[in-house]
């Protein structure tokens, strides 16, 4: 046997190993640093550079109508408007008084979170796996579309992400030493998550039974009591969830929500949906793939860490999915980010396996070059992106007169009303107003239609249609056509009224079908005043 074959041992103290481990200790923390700032520098120039290069949506929209509220209005807002707990709200219209309400000033706060989720997912794969498998999460988290698509969101995903992800960090490190420093860490980001979105309890939980059956300290029960109380101020927010703006999660097929999700997480793909077998085939092939990697790949430590990443982001998928089967359905993409961070993870740690290294880099690399290449797609092709609400409101321009605007597709055509001059969000139903110009913006995409009379089989029914839902090419009586032209996947018609009609929106609906060619069903009309 050689001297090589012995482990070298150093006694407690003395100059030359002291200084010998502290110099290892220091290259060690050096290295990290460098690959995080590496990781984050690439990760802010991704989410910044293009953050204002998609409009705003239907909900962001809202977002930054409550941001510009009074705070007590942004409060009462959002308890009867929105279904989620407040805190990303609050966090928003403090924000807001700073640096603005603009969609670039609140979508930082998303671009911030997203960022911050690289050095979660950093540490928590390095303190379950390795630093290989550290750097490849990061770099998972840097590239992947749909953190890319939330870090650039004025909503509370990303920052439920970023909260998530340090309760699980915290999580690792009570698990192994319950001490307060990390139990109290463990303690208040899980009360924050669980203040910015009700999932965050689909985390929470299992974390908080494991350490309890792990140590049983007065340390960790006072933690977990403080988290169950902060849970239980947040129920009303989640009963909320079920008795409004919720129904139509139940309303899509719950296989369609379960291979979207796969779609969605891997490829970006949010407004250009893939096929039902493509989500559940690619799903399940990366499962099988990473499993077999950590069983047959992997070492001790690999598949210790394994159980621990799998069973948090398991239970995130899994409990609400058995909830939907007795009519609590909420599952969808978006609602269980709390999982990303333990699900990067495990992912990397089994590409870091260290006895199948040339499989598992394969593995890191294809899905690095997937995740590239998606997010490239999303920002360049327009039919993958929000809808260019923007462009809509430019071509509209200022009223020269007053005027109502009828928008098909009304359940996503609220940033119209923040993107114009002079539209007010809330507008009364019966408010009469004198209008000397009616607008209209019609879509070529295929969209429920206004039940229509057909005769089938000799029997009259009414059926409701789908389809392109455009204006008019011709004036209807009492009004003349200005201008009919597309402006991407709209196309907009502007009519003006002989004589000025005073209208309220009730009235501005029944007259919708002799201004649309198909009359959508869901419709939205406003009033907008005229100058700048």
């Amino acid at each position: 046997m050689s001297a090589s074959d012995y482990e070298a041992r150093f006694p407690a103290s003395g100059p030359g190993p002291a200084g010998l481990r502290a110099g290892v200790a220091t290259r060690a923390l050096s290295v990290d640093v460098w690959i995080v700032g590496a990781l984050i520098a690439a990760a802010a120039a991704i989410r910044f550079i293009v953050i204002d290069n998609q409009s705003i949506w239907q909900d962001e929209a809202l977002t930054l109508y409550e941001a510009r509220l009074p705070f007590g209005a942004m409060i009462h807002t959002i308890v009867h408007v929105e279904t989620t707990p407040p805190l990303y709200f609050v966090l928003a219209w403090i924000w807001g008084r700073v640096f603005g309400t603009g969609e670039v000033a609140l979508r930082t706060i998303s671009a911030l979170a997203g960022i911050a989720l690289v050095p979660l997912a950093y540490l928590s794969a390095r303190e379950l796996f390795s630093r290989r498998a550290a750097v490849i999460a990061g770099a998972f988290v840097v590239v992947n579309p749909f953190m890319i698509w939330y870090s650039q969101e004025a909503r509370a995903y990303m920052l439920l992400a970023a909260l998530s992800g340090a309760s699980f960090l915290w999580f690792i490190r009570a698990r192994q030493d319950p001490s307060r420093r990390g139990v109290g860490w463990w303690c208040l980001f899980s009360s924050l998550a669980l203040m910015t979105h009700f999932f965050a309890g689909f985390l929470v939980a299992p974390e908080a039974l494991w350490l309890l059956w792990r140590w049983r300290t007065r340390v960790v029960a006072l933690a977990v009591v403080v988290v169950a109380v902060v849970q239980c101020l947040m129920l009303p927010f989640a009963f909320a969830d079920t008795s409004h703006g919720l129904s139509w999660i139940a309303a899509v097929p719950r296989l369609n929500r379960i291979s979207a999700t796969a779609a969605e997480w891997g490829v970006g793909i949010i407004y250009r949906r893939t096929t039902i077998p493509e989500g559940l085939i690619g799903g399940a092939l990366l499962i099988a793939i990473v499993a077999g990697l950590i069983v047959f790949g992997g070492d001790r430590r690999t598949r210790r860490g394994a159980k621990v990443a799998a069973a948090i982001a398991g239970f995130v998928f899994l409990v609400p999915l058995a909830l939907s089967l007795v009519g609590m359905d909420y599952f969808l993409s978006r609602n269980v980010i709390p999982a990303f961070v333990p699900l990067a993870a495990l992912v990397a740690g089994a590409c870091a396996v260290p006895r199948a290294r040339l499989l598992g880099g394969a593995l890191a690399v294809a899905l690095l070059a997937i995740f590239s290449v998606a997010a490239v797609r999303v920002q360049t092709i327009s039919y993958l992106q929000r809808p260019n609400w923007r462009s809509v409101a430019h071509a509209l321009g200022p009223a020269p007169v007053q005027r109502a605007i009828l928008v098909a597709d009304g359940t996503t055509g609220n940033p119209l009303k923040l993107y114009l001059p002079r539209v007010n969000w809330v507008q009364p139903q019966n408010h009469r107003l004198s209008i000397g110009e009616i607008d209209i913006v019609g879509a070529t995409k295929r969209l429920p239609l206004v039940a229509t009379d057909r005769v089938i089989a000799g029997v009259l029914t009414a059926r409701p249609a789908a389809g392109a839902s455009v204006p008019r090419s011709r004036s209807p009586r009492g009004a003349a056509l200005l201008a009919r032209f597309r402006v991407n996947n709209w196309i907009l018609a502007r009519f003006a009224l002989r004589h000025p009609m005073s209208v309220d929106i009730r009235e501005l609906v029944q007259l919708a079908p002799r201004y649309f060619r198909r009359v959508p069903a869901s419709l939205l009309v406003f009033f907008q005043q005229p100058g700048r």
